[in-house]
This record gives structure tokens, C-alpha cells and sequence, in this order.
């Protein structure tokens, strides 16, 4: 027969573990609902591109909220032109971007790394912004303090820059 301290022991373990495997799977339930309107958004704005433009291959999506929600992707037609479309959701207006009429992200990470060379870009993201189209680029200091830097998609021009956040 088990003596009653090895039988508590044996119980808390088990309590312990059972209340480990619940924290562990409500943590998973939680980042996973988090992550679904944008999962929501992306399926939603692939299915409108894929309908309604020549894109045919995504390469990449954006999201992007300076007062106006917005998702972006960046993909190629057919016959290889590379287009940005992007979807406001709140308004279920969308527009599409041959790359060629603008500056691709690619362009924005140089021009940003030319005149902020001691900062390291964290994302750079494409979306909507005052009734056009802007790159915005996230970048981090020596310090550690967040600049966000918005680049016309047009013609590359600085729009604005905020930083030390």
C-alpha cells in the first residue's frame, strides 16, 4: 500500500500536469483566433484578386492601418507582369498596382537604408494611406525605439517619418 504523502505527491503531480496541458492548449486557442481575421483577410483578398485581376500567382501579402484598414499582396499575371493589389475591406474598394507605375519594396528597403543607415528595417508593409497607395517601413534604432517612415508607392517620395517611439 502507497503511503499517504507518496499518494498526495502523485496527485499534485497529476493536478499540475492537468493544469499544464489546459494553459498550453488554451494559449494555442488563443493565438490561433488572434491570428484568423487576418488569415480571414488574406484568403479574402486572394480570392477577390484572383477573380477580378490578372493575378495569378501571390507572393506576398501586406497589411497595413494608418487610419484606414488595408491588405495588400504583390503577385504576377500569366505572362510574368508583376502587379500589387490592394483591398480596403471596411469600404470593399481595391486597387490594382502594375508594378511598373511605381516603386517596388525592394527600392523602398534602399532608399530607406541611404538616408537611415544606422537603423535596421524590421517590416515594410504596402497599404492605404490618405487616398493613396504608401510603403511603410518599420525600422529600429541602436537604442531600440521604433520609426515608422511612409514612402509614396508612385514615385518613392517621403510622405512622413515618425520616430523615437
Amino acid at each position: 500500500m502507497i503511503k499517504d504523502d507518496t499518494r498526495q505527491t502523485i496527485k499534485f503531480v497529476a493536478w499540475l500536469i492537468a493544469i499544464i496541458i489546459v494553459v498550453y492548449i488554451a494559449a494555442v486557442i488563443i493565438v490561433f483566433m488572434a491570428g484568423s481575421p487576418s488569415r480571414k483577410n488574406d484568403r479574402q483578398i486572394s480570392q477577390v484578386a484572383s477573380q477580378k485581376t490578372p493575378i495569378k500567382n501571390i507572393q506576398q501579402y501586406y497589411h497595413l492601418n494608418r487610419g484606414t484598414d488595408s491588405y495588400a499582396l504583390k503577385g504576377t499575371a500569366k505572362k510574368g507582369q508583376v502587379y500589387y493589389f490592394i483591398y480596403l475591406p471596411n469600404s470593399k474598394k481595391a486597387y490594382l498596382l502594375p508594378s511598373k507605375k511605381g516603386v517596388s519594396e525592394n527600392e523602398i528597403r534602399r532608399k530607406f537604408n541611404q538616408q537611415h543607415g544606422q537603423q535596421k528595417i524590421s517590416n515594410v508593409n504596402l497599404g492605404w494611406y490618405k487616398g493613396q497607395a504608401v510603403w511603410e517601413v518599420t525600422a529600429k534604432n541602436s537604442q531600440g525605439n521604433y520609426s515608422y517612415t511612409l514612402y509614396e508607392f508612385k514615385n518613392g517620395s517621403k510622405i512622413s517619418e515618425v520616430a523615437n517611439l
